[in-house]
């Protein structure tokens, strides 16, 4: 498992596959309408945990980095959504670079994704961001899917995994529970 994450996978090949996913999805999810569809913008706080497979805290290997996340979905078609995805990990780290140990204090990033809904509750997602933090800001590639539980109409409980790809200096792994609730429908 530890040389699975690991590995270095170029972001290219990731959105190959996810491409292709989604090329087979409209095959089984045929439950969404399209003609009855209204557009609809949902909000979101993530409690999440990430786990960075080079990461340290002085001497000592961290194995989970506790982080909270927010994210807005512009649901403009049953099954393609738009959202600007947020987070910030609680704990200051280091991860190594080629020997060099990279300080990592709080750090806080912003991605654009496309979502496509594969079944009314799951979707995946995939799209570009940046990581800002106090010694260097890093371009990243986001991936990841969400499987949610409807509580009522507007409110949902949904669990994200997320991989984090950050130049080519680390890698993230995360896991998380979302709180979702519905902000606006199209009447």
């Amino acid at each position: 498992m530890k040389r699975l994450l690991e590995t270095k996978i170029p972001a290219c090949h990731l959105s190959f596959f996810l491409l292709l996913l989604i090329k087979q999805c409209p095959a089984f999810a045929q439950e969404i309408e399209v003609n009855s569809y209204q557009p609809k913008i949902r909000g979101a706080i993530m409690m999440a945990n990430s786990h960075v497979p080079n990461a340290f805290e002085g001497d000592k290997k961290v194995v989970v980095i506790p982080a909270w996340g927010f994210d807005v979905d512009y649901l403009f078609h049953p099954r393609i959504s738009i959202a600007l995805q947020g987070d910030i990990k609680l704990q200051s780290f280091e991860v190594e670079d080629d020997d060099i140990m990279l300080a990592r204090t709080n750090p806080f990033s912003i991605t654009i994704v496309l979502h496509y809904h594969l079944v009314r509750h799951w979707s995946i997602y995939s799209g570009p961001g940046y990581e800002f933090e106090t010694h260097e800001n890093f371009f990243m590639v986001k991936f990841g899917t969400e499987y949610s539980f409807e509580i009522t109409g507007d409110f949902e409980i949904a669990l994200n995994l997320i991989y984090e790809k950050k130049e080519d200096v680390y890698d993230a792994v995360t896991f998380g529970v979302a709180f979702n609730k519905k902000l606006w429908e199209k009447k």
